[in-house]
């Protein structure tokens, strides 16, 4: 009993911590601390995303955004851990592809998006492209420090049965790295959508970051934050559902084997 509740201590403080600020934010505004205006309030903005629900305008909206998100971080995904498992593990490679990550990972890549808009045109090419360009670097360069700073005595423990190369890929490098690999996918999760909203705050004519775009200039305050909320939902449950991804690999990685 009492390790169930240190286990589900986390989530009920977050949430508790999570709805006073929610009645903090909507009392402010009811004695008229806050303008609405600027702030909108929690009940106003439950009441736009039930109708927006019901016009299906949401989930028209959800489907574009979360289509062009999983097609940019799962090709960031099996890119950059390609990149990040070779290139930490072959060293040669490393030195051939550092000067290409780290440019990657410095440029201010969303300078680059006139490019994608003459190239790919205006629409979910460009969105698709940014999301893949922010997304793919911290995945790879988490990835190739993870490789980098196995232990040592792991390597020689493993050679000494007899480990084979491939071996000790799979069995002792793959599974020591994968606290760093999972940091690097939560990196790129939020970069990924990043890159999706900026880009279709100028390129695309559907989707949360269009919708938060033109909600704003026409200075509809509350439904702009309806979605903005569902795209922090979105973020948090894909956070969450990578945290419990590594928790199925940790007998991987305690216990690799050969």
């Amino acid at each position: 009993m009492k390790n169930a509740i240190q286990r589900s201590a986390p989530v009920t403080l977050g949430i508790a911590s999570f709805v006073i600020i929610l009645v903090i934010w909507e009392l402010l505004v009811r004695v008229g601390w806050a303008n609405p205006f600027f702030t909108s309030q929690p009940s106003a903005i439950a009441s736009a995303l039930a109708r927006q629900i019901r016009t299906g305008e949401l989930l028209r909206n959800f489907l574009v955004s979360f289509r062009e998100f999983v097609m940019g971080f799962s090709a960031a995904v099996v890119v950059g851990l390609v990149l990040g498992v070779v290139a930490g593990w072959y060293r040669v490679i490393e030195y051939i592809l550092d000067p290409f990550i780290w440019f990657l990972y410095s440029a201010p890549l969303i300078a680059f998006y006139p490019i994608f808009v003459i190239r790919l045109g205006l629409g979910s090419g460009t969105v698709i492209a940014i999301s893949f360009l922010l997304s793919v670097t911290p995945i790879a360069v988490n990835t190739l420090t993870g490789m980098k700073n196995i232990n040592p005595s792991l390597i020689l423990a493993a050679r000494s049965f007899g480990a084979r190369p491939h071996d000790l890929l799979w069995k002792v490098a793959l599974p020591a790295s994968v606290p760093m690999i999972v940091a690097g996918l939560r990196l790129g999760v939020g970069r990924a959508l990043t890159g999706v909203i900026i880009a279709e705050l100028f390129v695309a004519s559907s989707g949360l970051g269009y919708s938060i775009s033109y909600n704003g200039q026409l200075l509809r305050t509350t439904n702009m934050f309806a979605s903005l909320i569902v795209i922090v939902a979105l973020g948090v449950a894909c956070t969450q559902s990578l945290s419990a991804l590594e928790a199925r690999f940790d007998s991987w990685r305690t216990s690799p084997g050969v």
